[in-house]
């Protein structure tokens, strides 16, 4: 594997493959990336480091598994000393966990860390000079507002397997977090296809930090049915783990290698002591592919698959394979095989972009036969743009992602398997089960149009009186009156399912025509596809009163590209649309919870909890809470049978 150097360190249980040290030997230098000391370099050069690939991690027959978070120092960039970091068994990103559908897995997330948290954090307001790096896509804290809450954090941690079914004793809840000393213990099913899932830290309002401290690593499942298509495998399948990023800088302007958090305050004022001001996203200006800022892979000519997963705050990836020769995107280069939970029916060829949302992944087949001795380049792109071209008004300072250098012996081409999932299924507004419970979810802004906001929603009637939280939507031909039951994860529960039942959940924004939000929306437990995309007109939403004066009304249908086609976990909400999503939830139980991923914006409270029930114990509850007079009774538990 190209570059590929790494320090391996003990797991009970298991074995560590593509490691260059004795099973046994832990340390805290994960790689051996040559480089500087000191700072030397305000700025850096792409494509001058190998890409790193995480070593992998196949569960063994012990019972259980103990994997280690430990601090670790990892060079991110040669131009720049190594960056303390969080990490799991001292890899950033952690090892790529392989396990075997229907096999369960049990694993020990030790809290080995030790200290404050390695990740410098500051507010920075938006404005800035324009065209050019607006103040959030610059190297430094210079002109930063300092959060001293940041400063004192130690290691309080919850790892989450996304998109994995798991009771929720074993889910990560965000509540139920560790501090060192201690471990978490987990139990994965594995009861699913083969997908590439990834865990992460989960832990309450201080995921997005966490993460950002190198707390990320990918899982694949394998199953039978995958293993028998002919597709790339061993070294020519690489996963791709894609993650904004910023540095700290010293006296000089020259980059110390320390991760830096840039929180934007929305508003003008600064905040407050002891008080989070009103705060937008993190947006940072370079990006890192499996550690490593904008590395070069060297490639057979042949075909690669690539598992590739966003990672980031808040950034969406528009992907593009371009000819560094040319300077043109690569048409069809990439073809996409599966989405967030698995392999699609059959392949298809991408006509230019794959764009990724936080959270989301894409399973791509690139074929380099056809380009021996080429350098490619993976860039973000902005939708009828020149790809490759630096963006900064587009919040885009830097487009490079990585590079690909072709060897020169042309291999044959790959031809993909005409079907790839003979059990795919296709779910369309025409086969949802009549039993699906009906559900609805606001995403909407505060009173002072400053911080986004998750409005959980119930069914009232429809002469229910006008007031806060209240909203009206037109759907089907008629008018359906929602009343909030929740905006907050401390708020009532309120959302109870049966599981391994279907389930319909409407994704409704509104927001002011200047503020372009969008929220990547994550169920856990949930496997869903997209059946129905359209704009929507909340021009009647009453932001300061919290209330709609005239129904939200659906407009024309958006389309759904081709990675958000097959089953997902997570779909991405754009500012005044509908996305209405329909699935199986997992046949575990407990509570879980929904939440937008851009981390920032669940810690600060875009997530709720949902309770998941075996079938007959949620007929038993729904009664006791019709009994009660409790919250959604007859609607199925603040839902609606279909």
């Amino acid at each position: 594997m190209a570059g590929f150097t790494t320090a391996a360190a003990a797991v009970a249980g298991a074995s560590i493959l593509h490691t260059n040290q004795p099973q046994g030997d832990k340390v805290l230098t994960a790689d051996a990336l040559e480089g500087v000391a000191e700072p030397t370099s305000s700025t850096l050069a792409p494509f001058r480091d190998p890409l790193r690939i995480p070593p992998t991690l196949r569960p063994g027959s012990r019972l259980v598994t103990e994997i280690d978070l430990i601090e670790a120092r990892v060079r991110l960039h040669s131009q720049m000393p190594t960056t303390r970091l969080w990490t799991y068994e001292g890899h950033f990103p952690g090892p790529t966990i392989e396990a075997t559908s229907g096999h369960t897995f049990r694993v020990a997330w030790n809290n080995k860390l030790t200290g404050t948290t390695p990740v410098k954090a500051v507010w920075t307001h938006p404005e800035g000079p324009g065209p050019g790096m607006l103040p959030y896509n610059r190297p430094g804290a210079t002109g930063g507002l300092p959060r001293p809450e940041v400063d004192k954090l130690t290691a309080w941690t919850a790892v989450h397997l996304h998109g994995g079914h798991q009771n929720a004793l074993n889910d990560g809840a965000a509540e139920y977090g560790v501090g060192p000393g201690s471990g978490q213990l987990a139990e994965y099913a594995n009861d699913q296809a083969a997908a590439h899932l990834f865990y992460h830290d989960h832990a309450m309002s201080v995921t997005a930090l966490n993460v950002s401290a190198g707390l990320i690593g990918n899982y694949i499942v394998r199953d039978r049915e995958e293993s028998r298509l002919d597709l790339p495998r061993g070294n020519y399948e690489i996963p791709l783990t894609i993650q904004d990023v910023n540095f700290g800088t010293d006296a000089q302007g020259r980059l110390d290698g320390q991760i830096l958090y840039k929180r934007i305050i929305g508003g003008h004022q600064d905040p407050e002591p002891g008080m989070l001001p009103p705060a937008l996203s993190s947006l940072s200006p370079f990006t890192m592919v499996n550690g490593v800022v904008w590395p070069h892979l060297d490639v057979e000519a042949c075909a690669y698959r690539f598992r590739i997963v966003n990672i980031s705050d808040t950034r969406i990836y528009r992907l593009v394979v371009v000819d560094e020769m040319t300077g043109e995107a690569v048409v069809g280069a990439m073809k996409l095989i599966g989405t967030d939970l698995g392999l699609l029916g059959k392949p298809e060829t991408i006509a230019e972009a794959v764009s990724l949302s936080p959270a989301e992944r894409a399973d791509i087949v690139i074929d380099f036969a056809a380009f021996p001795g080429k350098r490619l380049k993976l860039v973000n792109s902005i939708a009828g743009q020149n790809p490759g071209a630096a963006l900064p008004d587009f919040l885009i300072p830097f487009p490079e992602v990585m590079q690909f250098r072709v060897g020169k012996k042309r291999r044959d081409r790959r031809h993909l398997p005409t079907t790839l999932s003979s059990a795919f299924r296709d779910v369309t507004p025409a086969n949802v089960p009549s039993n699906a419970t009906e559900r609805f979810v606001l995403l909407t802004m505060d009173k002072t149009g400053a911080m986004p906001q998750l409005w959980e929603m119930q069914e009232v009637p429809g002469d229910t009186k006008p007031g806060d939280g209240v909203v009206q939507i037109e759907m089907s031909g008629k008018t359906r009156t929602l009343h909030r039951t929740g905006a907050v994860f401390e708020d009532t529960t309120t959302f109870f399912a049966a599981s391994d039942t279907w389930e319909k959940w409407h994704f409704i924004s509104v927001a002011p025509p200047e503020v372009p939000i969008y929220h990547p929306m994550h169920i856990h437990l949930m496997n869903f596809q997209v059946i129905d995309r359209r704009t929507v007109d909340g021009s009647g939403m009453n932001f300061t009163a919290g209330q709609t004066t005239k129904p939200i009304t659906l407009g024309s249908a958006v389309a759904v590209a081709p990675e958000e086609s097959g089953w997902k976990d997570t779909i991405t909400v754009t500012a005044n649309t509908l996305v209405t999503v329909v699935g199986r939830l997992a046949k575990q139980t407990g509570k879980v919870m929904y939440h937008c991923h851009i981390l920032s914006h669940e810690d600060e409270g875009m997530m709720r909890p949902f309770v998941i029930m075996p079938p007959a114990v949620h007929e038993i509850h729904a009664m006791s809470m019709a009994m009660g007079g409790g919250m959604g009774g007859k609607h199925g538990h603040a839902g609606m049978k279909m």
